[in-house]
């Protein structure tokens, strides 16, 4: 059982770095409200779309080295959204780590914290680090 949700993040990139499609399957909520967005990927829906992606990136592959940081984190009692670094690459070699920009979404349920959204993208490349914008005097919607 996954008690808290770091736990649970742990249980995730323990098994991406491992390749197990099994442990992967245990750690993701199993709902039609899952949600996952691979770098460059379209949205997938749902728990048999987000395994069947597993599948296809962890089949085959060499096992990664993957490096998490967090960044940011948000809890209430049922709901956990964590932001991170992933620093991931076929080797432990700091320049040939790829970073990735991912948050995690986990929920309490009655089998523990699982995982039930995560969308990881590739930050840009080759510019200046983008500033927080100030925020706008009113509302906006984007």
């Amino acid at each position: 059982m996954l008690d808290t949700p770091d736990e649970a993040e742990t249980a995730f990139y323990s098994a991406f770095e491992a390749l197990d499609l099994a442990s992967m399957g245990e750690i993701w909520h199993d709902e039609k409200r899952t949600r996952c967005i691979h770098p460059g990927g379209d949205l997938l829906e749902g728990y048999g779309a987000v395994m069947e992606s597993w599948r296809a990136i962890l089949g085959g592959a060499q096992p990664p080295v993957i490096r998490v940081r967090l960044l940011d984190r948000l809890r209430n009692e049922d709901i956990a959204i964590h932001l991170v670094e992933e620093r991931i690459g076929p080797s432990g070699d700091a320049a040939k780590l790829t970073r990735v920009l991912a948050t995690n979404g986990y929920l309490r349920t009655p089998g523990g914290w699982r995982l039930f959204m995560h969308h990881a993208s590739l930050p840009l490349v080759g510019g200046e680090q983008r500033r927080r914008p100030e925020r706008p005097a009113s509302p906006s919607l984007h």
